[in-house]
């Protein structure tokens, strides 16, 4: 593609050119319109002005040399046809009817003539054509000639506006490149043409975003390589104390407990990679229609194995309705399966866990009610954040389910709330979904 000071040149010089012409040609028709009406009017005035007694031995008084070449040839003839005049005896043209004006080709070119009957004379004055062409060709030139110097000059001017025009973009795209990668600040946009603002507005909006999305992805890569050093150095660890275990029993108990620690860090890998695919603007979704009560069904359905193993009541719940709402569907079954993932392991054998999809307040409300030991008021909004896991729980977990849940929710607009079960011990998750 050309460079915008070319086009721009292209453009405005082309448009110069092309208008230049048309005025010339539009010039040129004018001129040649006026000069025909001029001539011909010298034809008619010429012819009227010819003496009576004129014969063919004596010229006419205003008469040209009839040795020098002639714009004009006047021609005499009597009555019967015979001549009497000839301006020039080497350009005899024929005698046309005495009507007035004839435009006439002859001898390869093209006359203009004026004939009429005077004193019981024809009398026919003629012109070649071309004559009035050049002249017209002439007054339009020298019509045009001062925008042959024109031109150029404002070539120049545009050149030069252009290029001043176009220079606090190049202030924009130099401070760009001497940029290093990982340099986040606003561009200046200050001193900027009203047309170059916003598109400087809109690369610092994008540049605080990406600082934004790359700030994200290092805290979660030094997060990811802190979590993930202690379950392989522990896994490491089992590893060498099932190699020196000394008898049967030893290395059953080792190898179970290995196999205990590779399930912890294989979930936390499998959170890891989640999360990592759920991250605010690390992908463009297109919401859809979600029917809530097929994905709590469905999700139920998925983890009914893991709640029997268990001992735990997984069900949904009687009052569930057919609840929708625009979302990603793949997106809303991971966060609902982190919710009852959750509940399920901190539900003691033989408690009960129940999911729900209703409308409340004109809202679509996904929830996860369970029968464990509930979350305290004080670490309600600490469980959120990555990798927290709770004291003295008991529950080998990544802490990263209910991140994901917060992520995936304010992707949806949606709000996560916490609190106590309403028939007794236990916790209330709720995901209240925009109306």
């Amino acid at each position: 593609m050309r460079p915008l000071r070319q086009q721009l040149l292209i453009w405005l010089l082309g448009g110069m050119l092309a208008s230049t012409l048309l005025a010339g040609a539009v010039l040129y028709l004018q001129v040649h319109e006026e000069a025909n009406e001029l001539f011909d009017y010298q034809l008619k005035q010429m012819a009227a002005s010819l003496p009576a007694q004129l014969t063919l031995p004596t010229p006419p008084l205003w008469g040209p040399d009839p040795e020098e070449d002639q714009d004009i040839v006047v021609q005499v003839w009597d009555g019967n046809g015979q001549p009497l005049y000839a301006s020039n005896r080497n350009l005899a043209l024929p005698r046309y009817p005495p009507t007035g004006f004839h435009t006439v080709t002859t001898r390869d070119e093209q006359w203009r003539v004026y004939a009429i009957t005077r004193h019981d004379r024809i009398i026919q004055v003629a012109q070649p054509t071309s004559v009035r062409q050049e002249l017209a060709a002439g007054l339009a030139a020298r019509s045009l000639l001062p925008f042959a110097i024109l031109i150029p000059a404002l070539a120049l001017l545009i050149w030069v506006a252009v290029g001043r025009s176009l220079a606090p973009l190049q202030r924009v795209a130099d401070a760009l490149r001497r940029r290093s990668p990982d340099a986040m600040q606003a561009l200046p946009n200050d001193n900027l043409p009203p047309e170059i603002r916003p598109l400087v507005d809109a690369l610092n909006n994008l540049l605080e975003r990406l600082d934004e999305a790359l700030a994200t992805q290092r805290a979660f890569v030094a997060d990811a390589a802190h979590e993930l050093r202690t379950p392989l150095a522990a896994l490491k660890l089992q590893l060498q104390l099932a190699e020196r275990a000394d008898t049967p029993a030893a290395r059953e108990a080792a190898i179970a407990k290995l196999h205990e620690r590779l399930d912890r860090a294989t979930h936390l890998v499998a959170q890891l990679l989640t999360l990592a695919r759920q991250e605010p603007r690390m992908a463009t979704r297109e919401f859809a229609a979600v029917n809530l009560a097929a994905l709590a069904r469905q999700v139920v359905a998925d983890h009914s194995p893991l709640a029997e193993r268990r001992n735990i009541d997984l069900g949904v719940a009687a009052d569930a309705g057919e609840v929708s709402t625009q979302g990603d569907a793949d997106s809303l079954r991971i966060l609902l399966g982190n919710l009852v993932d959750n509940a399920i392991r901190y539900t003691p054998p033989g408690g009960r866990v129940d999911v729900n999809a209703q409308r409340a307040n004109g809202q679509p409300v996904l929830s996860v009610l369970d029968s464990g030991p509930g979350i305290p008021m004080e670490e309600r909004e600490r469980v959120f954040d990555r990798f927290y896991r709770r004291e003295g729980s008991g529950v080998t977990g990544s802490g990263l389910g209910l991140a994901i849940v917060q992520n995936i929710a304010e992707q949806h607009g949606a709000v996560v709330a916490l609190t106590d079960n309403p028939a007794g011990a236990g916790l209330r998750v709720e995901v209240r979904f925009p109306g």
